[in-house]
């Protein structure tokens, strides 16, 4: 008898946080993945000075790490979130635009390096720096011991860098932070205490009972360049309309709490409240609005991304309360709205929800809404989008997503006379082409598909300044 070999395997279990041993240089330096996790890395060993950054906390040689990120096609602005380990010490991160051949980040941006005295918050591009879409950059940081930090990136646009999306605030606190806005042309300076403004955060509440309201900054924390940041924030109370507000107060406060109070006001008045950084500070607080409705819904964002297919809709929320449903709406002009799906709420939840939903029949401009409906009927809008779509007409394009052996094809209003139809597999290869006449008006088509594999497939159209991919299902 052979003997038995036994074959013992050992499992370790994967987290999402892990130790590097990169980051000694921007020739190996740590690379920033774009997508909201919070990971742990090693401080280098490498020893140098800080760059930028000159209070006593940053004095004297310390641990150099390098990071690195790849912006997206569209450069939008990069939100960091660093904490460094216990204990407290302070980092500086410094953004480079080059890595010399000998390792040496080169093209500092001073006015994009942060200082993070506490060892915490938000780092952002400076509100005046611009972002070019897919390069890679390369944040130097100095750190004054060994030790770890925690670090998490993603690109990210601030739903609420105009007065059209302004985000809801109610008597529930709502955790946000203005790194990533830049200043408003909407209102000027004087209208928010200011002298300047760098970084316009809108909010948005309904008066609930006659009378006084206010807005309440709690766990404030701020961070800029030059070292001198105070947890300081300038606040404007305006009523009207985006485009057309009219100013009703301003106040200014620092510190880790600041309250600022509205005068008397009817209720069901929409309040417009804007916030501003002292010097540009990049800071992370939650806002409260007291004598405010309370909404059915916490909504941390609704955002829009453009597929080549659809236009994408997604939104989260961190809390719902007696919620019904969602009613996704869409407009050619921003003024004339009709609902196009309707979407469940969760009903009473106090987790993050994410949403989505994906409009195939695009136009070259469009606005999207969605209404808020709680269980007794009462509704709220969300901020409008607005996207506008150079590479789609007003053309529709009708057919089935799960096909057997015929493929049929309606378009309509298409502005060309010649189309090319290709299908192309998961690879790329191309499984069938034809070339057709379109006319004024409807068109319809019979494809034979009979030949082809059951899978999953592309089907391009193509003419002059018109290309489209759509998916489907042969079975």
């Amino acid at each position: 008898m052979k003997p038995v070999r036994l074959v013992i395997i050992v499992l370790f279990c994967i987290t999402s946080t892990y130790a590097y041993s990169q980051g000694a240089s921007c020739n190996s330096p740590h690379v920033l993945a774009l997508d909201t996790v919070s990971r742990n890395f090693t401080v280098s060993p490498t020893s140098g000075n800080a760059a930028h950054c000159s209070s006593s906390e940053f004095n004297g040689s310390g641990k150099i790490t390098v990071f690195s990120f790849t912006t997206n096609a569209s450069g939008s602005c990069v939100l960091v979130h660093v904490s460094a380990s216990s204990p407290v010490q302070a980092v500086e991160l410094a953004l480079y635009t080059g890595c010399g051949g000998t390792g040496t980040c080169s093209g500092l941006q001073t006015t994009s390096s942060v200082c993070f005295i506490d060892g915490e918050g938000y780092w952002a591009p400076a509100e005046t720096y611009t972002l070019t879409p897919n390069t890679t950059y390369y944040l130097r940081a100095w750190t004054p011991d060994p030790g770890t930090l925690t670090m998490s990136a993603t690109n990210y646009s601030p739903p609420n860098n105009l007065c059209s999306g302004a985000t809801f605030i109610s008597p529930d606190a709502t955790n946000d932070n203005n790194s990533c806005n830049k200043a408003s042309t909407e209102v000027t300076p004087i209208q928010l205490c200011a002298f300047s403004l760098e970084n316009t955060a809108f909010y948005t509440y309904i008066v609930e009972t006659s009378g006084v309201s206010s807005v309440q900054l709690n766990s404030v924390n701020c961070d800029n360049s030059d070292v001198g940041a105070n947890n300081g924030f300038q606040i404007g109370f305006f009523v009207g309309s985006c485009g057309a507000l009219t100013k009703i107060s301003c106040a200014t406060g620092s510190g880790g709490s600041l309250s600022a109070p509205t005068g008397w006001l009817p209720a069901g008045t929409q309040v417009f409240v804007a916030i501003d950084g002292t010097a540009g500070s990049n800071c992370s607080y939650t806002i409260t609005a007291f004598n405010a409705t309370i909404l059915p819904i916490t909504l941390k964002y609704f955002t829009l991304w453009k597929r080549p297919d659809a236009n994408r809709l997604t939104w989260m929320t961190t809390s719902e309360k007696n919620f019904s449903h969602f009613e996704i709406e869409k407009s050619s002009d921003a003024v004339n709205f009709i609902r196009i799906a309707t979407k469940a709420g969760k009903g009473n939840s106090k987790t993050e929800t994410a949403y989505s939903y994906d409009d195939f029949e695009m136009k070259a401009l469009q606005y999207y809404r969605l209404k808020y409906v709680d269980a007794d009927g009462q509704y709220t809008y969300s901020n409008v989008l607005r996207v506008s779509r150079d590479d789609v007409t007003n053309t529709k394009v009708i057919f089935s997503n799960h096909i057997t052996s015929i493929f049929a094809l309606r378009i309509i209003d298409m502005n060309t006379n010649d189309l090319s139809i290709k299908i192309i597999d998961n690879s790329g290869r191309e499984i069938k082409s034809q070339h057709v006449k379109i006319n004024p008006g409807e068109n319809s088509f019979n494809l034979n598909t009979g030949s082809i594999a059951p899978g999953f497939y592309y089907m391009i159209l193509s003419a002059d300044n018109y290309r489209r991919t759509f998916s489907f299902v042969k079975s």
